[in-house]
């Protein structure tokens, strides 16, 4: 039987999790952990550890530099199945226009003149199945980039992106939606992104078909009936 890639915890995960508490082995047990658990589609322990360590949230299969430590800041959520590709970056306040001073000492506290942050951080949601493209810029008025959405490369987003909406350039606006209405309902409603890559397995083909064909429209026939009670 073919083995696909599914959600790995190892047996050492506790003594990564204690490793990862010393600054200086950080990096180390990172890549102990993806060669250990099979990689970024499947590492459990490196998920637990951005989650616990740095408040951001990665859906199983998901892969890019949300994975990295430190990459994204807190209070981002990615979905299942994200593809983003290197060098993309999220942004998640912005320095005040509208104040005597743009500059962080007179917001963030970490710079020790003001005692508190005067200015939010805003969190970010990135539904499943979305693809980021490369160096594409993510600004704090964007708090959601929707379920098989699209960023194009060198994209600058700076509002929200519905689901399976394909955007691009400065900044970002719709080019298209990759699918007519009727068919981004069926698939939302399809949730094909809940299951693991075993569980796909016999819809394989199916996956490989554009869904405008007939191919496409069985594949979202026998999810859907999958579905049903």
């Amino acid at each position: 039987m073919q083995s696909y890639p599914v959600p790995t915890r190892s047996s050492l995960s506790p003594l990564l999790a204690a490793m990862y508490r010393v600054r200086r082995l950080r990096a180390l047990t990172v890549r102990a952990a993806l060669r250990l658990e099979g990689g970024a589609f499947s590492t459990v322990t490196v998920r637990e550890l951005l989650a616990r360590h740095h408040g951001v949230e990665v859906g199983d299969y998901s892969y890019g530099p949300c994975l990295a430590p430190g990459a994204f800041p807190a209070g981002v959520t990615v979905g299942r199945y994200v593809s983003i590709a290197q060098g993309v970056s999220v942004l998640r306040r912005n320095h005040p226009s509208d104040r005597l001073s743009t500059h962080p000492a007179f917001f963030n506290k970490n710079l020790r003149f003001v005692a508190e942050d005067e200015v939010p951080f805003v969190p970010l949601t990135i539904g499943h199945d979305a693809w980021i493209g490369e160096r594409a810029i993510i600004t704090a008025g964007c708090g959601r980039i929707g379920v098989g959405a699209i960023v194009g490369s060198a994209a600058v987003v700076t509002k929200d992106v519905p689901d399976f909406a394909i955007v691009g350039g400065v900044p970002a606006k719709l080019i298209r939606f990759r699918f007519p209405e009727e068919v981004r309902e069926r698939v939302l409603a399809s949730r094909w992104w809940e299951r693991d890559l075993r569980g796909l397995a016999e819809f394989r083909g199916l996956f490989m078909k554009e869904l405008r064909d007939s191919a496409g429209a069985a594949l979202l026939e026998a999810l859907e009936e999958r579905e049903r009670p």
